[in-house]
């Protein structure tokens, strides 16, 4: 199982390690603290001693996110705001591009959450920025290999990959204020 645990702070790039050392040592029933982290050659953080648990971290100016799971996860966070064309044109596939311009209404929230879905999906595979983001299409991956689940909490939007093989995703939200938006 593979859970997702929210804290919108401020200075959030400061806490992030603090915030994944709780995190983990609830997980595992153990001092956070006392924790051995290591990082891989393309920058995805892991356990050293504890190899069957993954987990990954994202923040954004206000908010942390953690996914820890049994099996390969990866966690993005990003805030909805306005965005830039060329981004979309330069690291999408076409057809994200169409998802996101097909109609004016939120396309904001469309390119956040392609944009998020497509971080996490890189951090799940362990290999950072290594694969070209238009290389791939977050709205047509093969779901019988990964899932990607996308939710709105507290203003932004939070994307989690983790491999489909092990069941399910539990969602833990703690923020100030939010709601749900599609």
């Amino acid at each position: 199982m593979t859970k997702l645990y929210f804290l919108k702070i401020e200075n959030a790039v400061y806490y992030s390690e603090l915030f994944a050392r709780k995190v983990l040592g609830q997980w595992l029933g153990v001092d956070g603290s006392s924790l051995s982290i290591g990082i891989n050659e393309f920058g995805k953080p892991y356990l050293r001693d504890y190899g069957n648990i993954h987990y990954n971290i994202a923040h954004k100016k206000g908010a942390i996110v953690c996914a820890v799971s049994d099996k390969p996860v990866g966690v993005d966070i990003e805030g909805v705001k306005n965005f830039n064309k060329r981004v979309a044109e330069r690291f999408f596939t076409q057809n994200e591009q169409d998802y996101i311009f097909a109609r004016k209404r939120n396309q904001d929230l469309r390119f956040a959450k392609v944009w998020t879905r497509k971080e996490a999906y890189v951090k799940w595979a362990g290999k950072g920025m290594t694969i070209p983001f238009n290389s791939f299409d977050v709205l047509k991956l093969d779901k019988s290999n990964v899932f990607i689940r996308t939710e709105y909490v507290g203003g932004y939007i939070i994307s989690v990959c983790y491999s489909w093989h092990f069941g399910r995703v539990a969602l833990h939200a703690a923020a100030k204020g939010g709601t749900g938006r599609e």
